[in-house]
C-alpha cells in the first residue's frame, strides 16, 4: 500500500571550462510516501559539498575557549546561573539525573520548555556523546516533562529537540536539549498526524508499522535495529544524512520505558559517530511524540529525525537557503542508500 515514486530530470548548460560544451547534469525527484514532499537527489555533489560540512579547527577552538567564559551550562554555574521551575512543576527547582540537569529555559519557545544540560563538559566532538550521557539526558528530559504535564493539564504535544553548533542553530555551545511542550503541535508534526491519520483512515494499518516491515524486508535503507527501535534512512529525506528511528510499539514520550529511552540513546550515539567519523560536527535532532494524551496511537509511532548541518567555518555558509526556507523543499547530495550502507555497520556491534 505505500508507494515509492520517484523520476530522473536533468538540467542542461554549455560548460565554460569545458570550452562551453554541452552539459547534461543529471537529477533525481523522489516523493515522501505519506507526505507528498518532494526531494532532490543532486547525484555526484557529495565531494563537493562535503568541505561545507567541515570546521575550522582554529575558529572552533576560539568559539570554545570565548563561550566558556560565561557559559550558565558548566557545572560551576548552573545553580546560580539558571533559573528555577516554578514549585507547581518541580518543588526542588531544578531536575538532576547523572551529569545531566533540566532547567527552565531562560527565554521560551513554548508554553512549557525545559533545558536539557548534557554533561558537565563545555564541548564535545560528536564521538563523545555516549549512550549514558544521551539515556541520561532523555530520562531527565522524560521525568520533567512527566511533571509539568501534572502541573499543566493543557499541554497536550510535546517534541525533544536539540542543535549543536551556531550553524544548527545553538546560541551556547555547551551541549543541551531542548524540551517543548504546547497546546498546538509544530507545523511539521501537524502535518505527520494529519498524513498518519488519513493513511490509517484509508487502510486500516498504521503508516509506521508498514513502513519498518517495508524496509525490514526491502532492506537497502535500512540501518539497524536496537531493541524496539529501527532505524532507517527515508526514503525521500528532507535534510542530508537524514536518519529515522521509529519505535514498534510506543507513540508518546511519556509511554517510553526506561529500556526504550537506553535503545534510542544507543541509536542517537551510534549515528553522531558515524557524522563524527565524516568530519562532520553540526546536526540536528527532534524527537517527535504523538499527542501525550494518548491520541493518535492507533495510527501515529514515536520517532527520532537526526540530520547533519554545515560546519564552523569562514567564509560563513548557511545550508538554510531559500530552497528550504521558502519552498519547504530541499536538496540531498548522496542517495539514502549509499548512506545507510555506510552507516549500517555501526549498527552491526
Amino acid at each position: 500500500m505505500i508507494h515509492y515514486e520517484k523520476w530522473e530530470g536533468k538540467a542542461e548548460l554549455l560548460n565554460p571550462f569545458k570550452d562551453f560544451e554541452r552539459e547534461t547534469q543529471v537529477l533525481e525527484f523522489r516523493r515522501d510516501p505519506l507526505t507528498g514532499f518532494i526531494s532532490i537527489i543532486s547525484k555526484g555533489r557529495s565531494q563537493y559539498v562535503m568541505k561545507y560540512f567541515q570546521c575550522d579547527e582554529v575558529l572552533l577552538k576560539e568559539l570554545i575557549e570565548e563561550s566558556k567564559k560565561n557559559c550558565p551550562f558548566c557545572p560551576e554555574s548552573v545553580e546560580s546561573k539558571t533559573p528555577k521551575f516554578p514549585p507547581e512543576v518541580l518543588p526542588e527547582g531544578r531536575l538532576r539525573i547523572g551529569d545531566c540537569w533540566a532547567v527552565p529555559a531562560l527565554y521560551a519557545h513554548a508554553d512549557f520548555n525545559a533545558i536539557i544540560i548534557l554533561g558537565e563538559k563545555h564541548f564535545r566532538r560528536l564521538n563523545e556523546f555516549d549512550s549514558k550521557l544521551l539515556r541520561d539526558g532523555l530520562l531527565v528530559a522524560r521525568e520533567i516533562l512527566h511533571s509539568a504535564c501534572k502541573a499543566y493539564s493543557d499541554l497536550k504535544y510535546a517534541t525533544v529537540i536539540m542543535g549543536y553548533l551556531p550553524t544548527a542553530g545553538s546560541s551556547l555551545l555547551h551541549p543541551h536539549m531542548q524540551v517543548l511542550a504546547m497546546k498546538a503541535p509544530p507545523n511539521y508534526v501537524r502535518e505527520l498526524f494529519v498524513k498518519s491519520l488519513d493513511y490509517y483512515l484509508l487502510n486500516s494499518r498504521n503508516y509506521w508499522q508498514e513502513i519498518i516491515k517495508h524496509e525490514s524486508e526491502e532492506k537497502s535503507r535500512l540501518i539497524g535495529r536496537i531493541g524496539r527501535i529501527w532505524w532507517l534512512a527515508p526514503f525521500a529525506p528532507l535534510k542530508r544524512y537524514e536518519v529515522l528511528g521509529v519505535s514498534e510499539d510506543k507513540a508518546s514520550i511519556l509511554e517510553l520505558s526506561n529500556s526504550d529511552i537506553t535503545d534510542i540513546a544507543n541509536g542517537i550515539s551510534r549515528i553522531l559517530r558515524f557524522y563524527d567519523d565524516m568530519n562532520i560536527l553540526a546536526f540536528n535532532m527532534a524527537i517527535i511524540s504523538a499527542p501525550l494524551g494518548g491520541e493518535l496511537k492507533k495510527c501515529f509511532r514515536l520517532q527520532t529525525r537526526i540530520c547533519a548541518r554545515f560546519g564552523f567555518k569562514k567564509p560563513f555558509l548557511s545550508d538554510f537557503w531559500a530552497l528550504p526556507t521558502i519552498l519547504n523543499t530541499d536538496e540531498i547530495f548522496e542517495e539514502p542508500e549509499e548512506y545507510a550502507s555506510k552507516l549500517r555497520k555501526y549498527f552491526s556491534c
